[in-house]
């Protein structure tokens, strides 16, 4: 569990969009400050560096990672950019192939 979020986190302090829809279900629910919907990954990654050039990243600290009973995994951390702050919030589920599909994704502000 550890480094599938550890990798996510990374790719959101260096603003990799390329590198976070990688982990994406087919259709994602994705919350970007007021936009919200179900995006193909194409869309998601768009939508995402449209948000990483408007608030780059200068400090990401994961708040708390679970899990529930039917192996889900998710992820809660704070998103510090210049220009303000944002909660993003991560929920995975197992692709039956034993890797990890992120399902929903939102980042909104604090």
């Amino acid at each position: 569990m550890a480094d599938s979020f550890d990798d996510l986190l990374q790719a959101l302090r260096s603003g990799n969009a390329k590198e976070i829809v990688k982990n994406f279900n087919a259709n994602i629910e994705l919350t970007l400050l007021e936009n919200e919907g179900i995006y193909s990954k194409q869309q998601a990654e768009q939508m995402l560096k449209s948000f990483f050039l408007k608030y780059p990243a200068k400090q990401i600290t994961l708040q708390h990672k679970g899990a529930s009973g039917q192996g889900a995994q998710y992820a809660i951390a704070n998103y510090e950019a210049g220009n303000g702050k944002f909660r993003a919030y991560i929920f995975m589920k197992d692709a039956g192939n034993g890797l990890m599909n992120i399902h929903e994704f939102r980042i909104e502000r604090e």
